[in-house]
């Protein structure tokens, strides 16, 4: 028998702040994370069911309990029609990252790898500097030997693809994909709940004993992708609907993320009985559900279960936008009111990258 839901008000965590070697004041300055002293600050994790790393829940009546807990217990709750007893965890994970200096050059494993956890990614960028690019996969010319020898060194560089980045560009970046954050950039992440890292070449930097830092060439080389191709970058489709506007930036079975602007009024966030997690990226909302009511500020990062009861947005202040994501059902949510808006069946595909959303 199914049990009367508990878990039905939006969730707020503490920002899990994390000093990195190439973090710099971003975080504090643009989203307010921190505090102006923390100059090497490098993520802020807004929502993590990690065990060495799990949200505490900032407010309301579950205040003070972190997500791994309650996931376990209220997984339905969260989940909705979604809820697998086999989903051990909340599958995804979010940061604000902002690199001062350029992070390694890495890549993650798959699925189904021995070698650890499955990480696909995105990239939504809140703030580049001029001429501002991304090292996204492999470019130029080369059989596999010679494109490997080039990545165990300094001679990488001659071997990876440089993608220009402005402000609010989305990236897709599936498992195996070679790249690196580079020097300038604030971003927002949407992840897998994994933290299974290779590092291929890290700049020569050293850590502040003196040491450099790890490296994972032979791990990296056995889950690397080396197809070129130029579908990092993923084309917004734009849905205008009367109460608001809705670009679709980016989709795969994993998640998907629409950025919600121009909201008119208070207007349902139709979550077809599933979770949704939401984040301010400009101005503010008032989010609101059946029995409540909370603000949303620009870098602020919401839960909203699946039994909560008819949560809505309300904008606050003009020019406001809000990414909402989700674990998507690719037919019903993403190709159906694509093809309805007219778009082809190609343009949709690419919202997945190379692989598209099959």
């Amino acid at each position: 028998m199914v049990q009367p839901a508990v878990v039905r008000e939006p969730l707020k965590f503490k920002p899990i702040l994390q000093a990195k070697i190439w973090g710099g004041d971003g975080l504090y300055r643009v989203l307010g994370k921190g505090t102006a002293d923390e100059k090497d600050l490098g993520e802020s994790w807004e929502l993590s069911d990690r065990d060495d790393n799990a949200s505490v829940i900032a407010a309301g009546g579950f205040a003070g309990m972190n997500l791994r807990d309650l996931f376990s217990v209220h997984a339905r709750d969260i989940l909705g029609t979604q809820y697998s007893p086999t989903m051990a965890r909340f599958p995804l994970l979010y940061k604000f990252i902002h690199a001062k200096d350029n992070l390694s050059v890495q890549v993650h494993p798959g699925e189904n790898s021995e070698l650890g956890e499955s990480k696909t990614e995105c990239w939504y960028i809140l703030e580049a500097p001029g001429n501002a690019e991304l090292i996204l996969g492999i470019a130029g010319e080369g059989d596999r030997e010679r494109v490997l020898t080039a990545l165990r060194g300094k001679d990488c560089q001659s071997v990876l693809n440089r993608v220009p980045v402005k402000a609010g560009d989305m990236f897709f970046i599936p498992a195996g994909t070679v790249h690196a954050i580079t020097a300038g950039l604030l971003l927002y992440e949407v992840q897998q709940n994994s933290d299974t890292t290779f590092r291929l070449y890290d700049w020569d930097r050293v850590d502040p004993s003196g040491k450099p830092r790890a490296m994972h060439i032979a791990e990296a080389e056995q889950v690397i992708d080396l197809r070129r191709h130029a579908k990092h970058k993923i084309a917004p489709l734009l849905i205008k609907r009367a109460t608001h506007e809705e670009e679709y930036r980016v989709a795969c079975r994993h998640f998907a993320v629409v950025k919600w602007s121009r909201v008119q009024g208070s207007v349902p966030l139709n979550n077809r009985g599933r979770f949704r997690v939401l984040t301010c990226v400009a101005g503010s909302f008032e989010l609101g559900w059946e029995t409540g009511a909370m603000a949303m500020g620009l870098g602020d990062t919401v839960l909203v279960p699946a039994a909560c009861a008819s949560p809505k947005l309300r904008e606050t202040s003009a020019g406001a936008s809000m990414l909402v994501s989700w674990l998507p059902v690719i037919g019903e949510e993403i190709r159906a009111p694509l093809k309805a808006a007219g778009y082809a069946d190609e343009e949709i595909r690419d919202l997945g990258g190379l692989e598209g959303l099959d």
